[in-house]
């Protein structure tokens, strides 16, 4: 064996990695016996390398070089273990084909004329998690455990970062022949191997943080976009997707600028614009359409992703669900709306109703005067309209306290089939006047309803004399259908081939006082008294609409054995 003493150590370098040029002798002078030459060295070594791509396992490494080595030379004994300091959990990781002799299964140990050839500077101390020894000593048995077998052998360091976490070990028999180029194939080879435990390592903990990654961005309750620097969606959290209701498959690849309602669009362009040339940008708030319909409120903070360049390559947007915030807002409002109502519509109604009585009684028993008497049709005209002005401020008292005010009347069970109909006849005048007929499409044998009848009613009378309204001059069809949907609900659609709704109106039709109508030709109460009489009863209320296409109305309540 050779001599630490009678060699100088190497000039100390940077780079402590192991280097073939380092090695010159780590065994003593002596016969060389054949061996595989450079190129079959390098070859057998790229085999193992290729086995090792992927995702690997510290033990697979050190097995797979193993046995290159045993390939490259049949008659000697190699062994690859990596010190306890070095692995997780504190166990030995280890790989060799022979019998770990006893006393040296639980310990890892390296001579220092190892550590001096292979350019690492004079050990002070030994290295962590290993045993510096000053000589070789024997810990493979060639046939079965035998302590009284002796071996010479040597061994080279396995390095990450310019710490020593390992050994490769080779031994052969006491007085054998050495292979020619054996001290290059080892040095190559603990190269090799230590670039391949640091790369495996890396890769499995990229692995690892991909995985911790997916699964924060899948089970955080933040919304989350990585967009691209072509803006297509890359990356989209679990709470995004639960939230707008859309498939992972849809928003795949998707532009940016698709999510966003037409009117929002060149604000979210401006936004990913400075945050990619790195650029604070002030949190926004975007409608996004849902997958069922509706909308949700996102408020978005963006910031951008840079590659190992400093450029940037992408954006992350982090959102916060401001749905729920504007829907508890709009609730509030809408409490405060129906308070002041409730006061205005009784003072209107004590100031009004009875000179309104006055007015109705004298103008009725006036008109009748009239035409006994045979006055003009001109005269006649007049009286008629100072009746219809009284019978729509007498309409309107009645709308503001049926808005403002809570039924006094008891919930029954109702076949929801029969209270459309009733519906229908109630407004046979005007569906006549406007020239539309109504097709009917109604499931049969549908539970009831628990509802305030007179409640209910009011309520499709109130959509049906929207979709009659709604018609043009050549009329069109209403269609009336009802259904279950699931076990528990029944919906009733409403749907007309009027005018439609503009987009910009359609998230104001259920405001009080807004109408799409003329001025004069409507109150602007009936869908908000609508929408009022569906939540009392737990149900909801959804409108679709396409300007010159028509409109859908969908009111779902609950059925009243659920």
């Amino acid at each position: 064996m050779d001599d630490p003493a009678e060699r100088k150590p190497p000039a100390q370098r940077e780079s402590l990695e192991p280097r073939v040029s380092a090695v010159k002798s780590i065994v003593s002078k002596r016969r060389q016996a054949g061996g595989p030459g450079l190129p079959e060295i390098l070859a057998t070594l790229r085999g193992a390398e290729d086995a090792i791509q992927g995702f690997a396992t510290d033990e697979k490494v050190l097995r797979t070089h193993v046995e290159a080595l045993e390939r490259l030379y049949p008659s000697l004994r190699f062994a690859m273990r990596l010190s306890t300091r070095g692995v997780a959990r504190g166990t030995l990781v280890q790989a060799t084909t022979h019998h770990v002799r006893p006393e040296a299964s639980d310990e890892v140990s390296i001579t220092e004329a190892a550590l001096l050839r292979a350019g690492f500077p004079a050990p002070a101390t030994q290295p962590p998690g290993m045993t510096l020894r000053r000589t070789y000593r024997p810990i493979l048995d060639a046939e079965g455990p035998s302590s009284a077998q002796t071996a010479d052998g040597l061994d080279v360091p396995l390095a990450i970062g310019g710490e020593v976490v390992g050994v490769l070990a080779a031994e052969l028999d006491r007085g054998a022949e050495l292979p020619s180029r054996l001290e290059d194939a080892l040095l190559i080879t603990a190269t090799q191997a230590s670039a391949a435990l640091q790369s495996s390592r890396l890769r499995r903990e990229a692995l690892h943080l991909r995985d911790y990654l997916e699964k924060l961005l899948e089970h955080a309750n933040i919304p989350v976009l990585v967009v691209g620097r072509d803006r297509s969606i890359r990356v989209v959290s679990g709470a995004f997707v639960r939230i707008t209701g859309l498939r992972r498959s849809e928003l795949d690849t998707k532009d940016l600028l698709q999510l966003a309602g037409q009117s929002d669009r060149a604000r979210v362009l401006s936004a990913f614009v400075s945050a990619m040339r790195g650029r604070e940008v002030p949190p926004f708030e975007l409608r996004l359409p849902k997958a069922g319909g509706g909308h949700a409120r996102l408020s978005f903070s963006l910031a951008p992703i840079l590659d190992s360049e400093g450029r940037a390559a992408g954006v992350i947007a982090i959102g916060r669900d401001r749905t729920e915030v504007r829907e508890l807002e709009g609730q509030v409002l809408h409490a405060e709306k129906l308070a002041t109502l409730g006061q205005l519509a009784a003072g209107i109604v004590h100031e009004i109703n009875n000179p309104l009585t006055s007015i109705s009684v004298y103008g009725e028993y006036l008109l009748g005067k009239l035409e006994r008497s045979g006055a003009e049709a001109s005269d006649l005209q007049r009286v008629e309209r100072i009746l219809e002005s009284a019978d729509r401020i007498m309409s309107f008292t009645r709308n503001l306290l049926t808005y403002a005010r809570p039924s006094k009347e008891e919930a029954q069970p109702l076949a929801i089939n029969d209270v459309v109909e009733e519906a229908v006849r109630f407004c046979e005048h005007l569906i006549r006047d406007s020239r539309v007929s109504i097709e009917r499409d109604f499931a049969t044998d549908l539970p009831k309803v628990n509802a305030v009848p007179g409640q209910l009613h009011q309520v499709f009378v109130n959509v049906i004399t929207n979709a009659c309204n709604a018609a043009d001059e050549r009329g069109g069809i209403i269609r009336l259908r009802t259904g279950l949907v699931g076990h528990d609900q029944i919906r009733i659609d409403v749907e007309d081939q009027g005018v439609g709704i503009a987009p910009s109106d359609l998230d104001r039709v259920f405001e009080p006082f807004f109408s799409t109508r003329r001025r004069g030709q409507g109150t602007g109460l009936g869908l908000s008294i609508v929408k009022s009489i569906v939540e009392r009863h737990q149900g909801r209320i959804e409108i679709h609409s396409q300007t010159g296409k028509g409109t859908l109305v969908q009111i779902t309540v609950p059925c009243a054995d659920s």
